[in-house]
Order: C-alpha cells, then sequence, then structure tokens
C-alpha cells in the first residue's frame, strides 16, 4: 500500500519517496547522467550479439550508452523464434543493469530497426504509478535519501544494525550492544524489513542474528522478519535460521540500490553525489539569499566532474538562480557568500 509519491525535480537528478502513513517506505533517484541507461519498462531495438546454449540465453546490444550487454533468457521468450547473433529484436527492461551486469530483458518481437536504440522511455514517475496504479503525486523536496546509503542504523530502543554492500550480496550484522537479545534482535527484523524495502535492496542478503538459546525467541525473531515483508510488492523468500543463527533471504531485483547510486565500491559517495550535492546547496542558499554573490567550495573530484561537463547542468542552473555564482576548488563543500 502507498499513499502518494512525493517528486522533486533537482539539477542532475529527480528523486521520489513514496509515502504510507506519513512515512517513507520506497527511495528512487533518476540521473540526468543515466538518461540512455536501460531503466523498467523501457523497450529497445536490441542487436543480438551472441548466443549462449549452456545459460540458455542471449546476449544483446542496447545501443550507444546504454551499458553492459543485455540477457534475454529463452524461458522468458517462448513465443520467439529461434535466436540467431546478429538479428534485430524488440525487448523490455525488466530488471536494471547492475555493477558489472547488464540488464534482465523479456522478448517483445522482431524489430525492423537498422540499428540498436532505445525505442519507448518509461519516466521515474510512470515506473511508480506501474508499480502503485492508485497513487498520487506531489512536487517536494525529498529528504532523507543520503541517510538511506548509510551503513549504521540505531534502533530506537537499544542496538543497531550494519547493512554492508559486497558482490555476492548484502551482509547485514545486528548487535544488542549490551540490550535483551531478543527484544533488539525483534526490532532489528522490524527495522531490516523496513531499510531493505526503502533502500531498494535486493538479490541476497544474510543477516547475522546473536546467539540464541530458546527455539521460541529464535521463531518469534524469524517470523516478525517475514511479517515485514507483507507489503512489499517484491518478491521476497526468507530461508530457515541457520545453526550459527543467521538467516538468508532473496528479494527480488527491479533497479539500482540508493547506495549503488550514491556511492562508489567502496561505500563513498562518488564525484557525482559530491557534485550534485552541492548543486543542491547552491539552489537553497540562493533561494534564501535572492541577489546575492554565492561561492559553492568542491573537493577536486567533484569539481571535475562538473568540469567534464557530463550534463547540461549550467544552463538550468542559471536559469533558476541567475549567473551570480562561482565554483571552485575547496577541502569540503561549502556554500558562501562572494565578499568581493
Amino acid at each position: 500500500m502507498a499513499d502518494y509519491c512525493r517528486i522533486e525535480e533537482a539539477i542532475g537528478e529527480t528523486r521520489a519517496s513514496v509515502i504510507n502513513k506519513k512515512q517513507n517506505i520506497e527511495f528512487y533517484i533518476r540521473r540526468w547522467s543515466h538518461k540512455n541507461m536501460p531503466h523498467v519498462g523501457d523497450e529497445f531495438s536490441a542487436r543480438v550479439l551472441r548466443v549462449d546454449s549452456a545459460l540458455m540465453a542471449a546476449f544483446v546490444d542496447l545501443g550507444p550508452n546504454s551499458g553492459p550487454a543485455g540477457m534475454l533468457r529463452f524461458t522468458m521468450s517462448p513465443n520467439a523464434p529461434r535466436i540467431l547473433e546478429g538479428q534485430m529484436l524488440r525487448v523490455k527492461v525488466l530488471r536494471e543493469s547492475e555493477p558489472d551486469k547488464g540488464p534482465l530483458l523479456s522478448y517483445l518481437g522482431e524489430s525492423t530497426a537498422k540499428s540498436a536504440q532505445k525505442e519507448v522511455a518509461v519516466s521515474l514517475k510512470d515506473m511508480i504509478k506501474g508499480r502503485y496504479p492508485k497513487i498520487s503525486f506531489e512536487e517536494g523536496e525529498v529528504n532523507g535519501i543520503s541517510w538511506a546509503a548509510e551503513e549504521e542504523v540505531a534502533l530506537k530502543d537499544h542496538g543497531y544494525i550494519y547493512i554492508e554492500h559486497t558482490r555476492a550480496g548484502t551482509m547485514i550484522d545486528v548487535d544488542t550492544s549490551g540490550g535483551q537479545k531478543t527484544k533488539v534482535s525483534i526490532a532489528a527484523a522490524k527495522e531490516i524489513a523496513r531499510q531493505i524495502r526503502l533502500r531498494g535492496i535486493g538479490g541476497l542478503i544474510l543477516i547475522d542474528f546473536p546467539n540464541f538459546r530458546k527455539k521460541k525467541d529464535r521463531a518469534d525473531v524469524w517470523q516478525t522478519l517475514v511479517d515485514g515483508f507483507n507489503s512489499d510488492p517484491n518478491v521476497v523468500k526468507v530461508g530457515p535460521f541457520s545453526r550459527f543463527d543467521t538467516v538468508e533471504f532473496t528479494r527480488s531485483r527491479t533497479g539500482l540500490s540508493i547506495a549503488n547510486v550514491l556511492c562508489d565500491k567502496n561505500g563513498y559517495p562518488t564525484p557525482e553525489t559530491m557534485a550534485l550535492k552541492g548543486l543542491r546547496r547552491l539552489m537553497k542558499e540562493a533561494r534564501v539569499d535572492g541577489g546575492t554573490r554565492l561561492v559553492l567550495e568542491l573537493p577536486r573530484a567533484a569539481l571535475e566532474w562538473l568540469e567534464h561537463d557530463y550534463i547540461d547542468w549550467k544552463s538550468p542552473l542559471t536559469d533558476k538562480i541567475g549567473a551570480r555564482f562561482t565554483i571552485r576548488e575547496g577541502g569540503a563543500l561549502d556554500v558562501y557568500k562572494d565578499e568581493k
């Protein structure tokens, strides 16, 4: 269930928060730099690069700047003719690209296009509408997304959970910090289910709970975790507790998690994330100090990202606040008045 969705159109990205009972339940980011990348629901004319009989799949080129080749599984192509290398097909994106992995596709039909290209683009708003057909939208500031990439999450009463992304999957550790094991673990199970959905985490997930002495305590924690996903539209399959008091489960993946978008493989904000954060801060200060010349200082990597001009950010920024800003290198992100 979802009551409404708040959408924020910012320089360099669109942010969205799905809200239910006044609480954020899902975050999304769609960046300008990813406009040519395949998103869920997008349709392409694609060229078959190779057919892998062992994997029962074909790998296809989706066109310029679309990232790694997409995978078309034969099991998802019941109406497809025999697929051959060089063939042009129409495909639809079921799951977006991951680091080092192309998107998962379904077969729509044969294509008469001469080259691989995007044919139908689905906006972030349309994607959310497809997920929640009755949802309404409002424009407004979307806060909390940066926090949704943090590794540490404090529980309300006692304890912490730590969320770490690896190539193999997502690892979550429950730290009781001296609290009562079962009470903290039940609270952690509820929060983990909420955080997984909020952050858009999918794939294999493993939770390391404290050791329990009683089977009932273990069963209560497990059931709390399962119940936490009752309203999640994604498919979640939870395994039993292992003898090491760990729980493995999977959640179907449709797109990148918030951490995948904001951070590099080591968990640090990317230069793009820092640059766009700086532009957001500059916009905010410009609204407060109307007419004042402002200086935005950024770390070198973020400044170089802006200077490379991966996206057309300068024109829309000037249209919004005027040409009253200077961007220069600094040790940390900062915005202040230009006193010169």
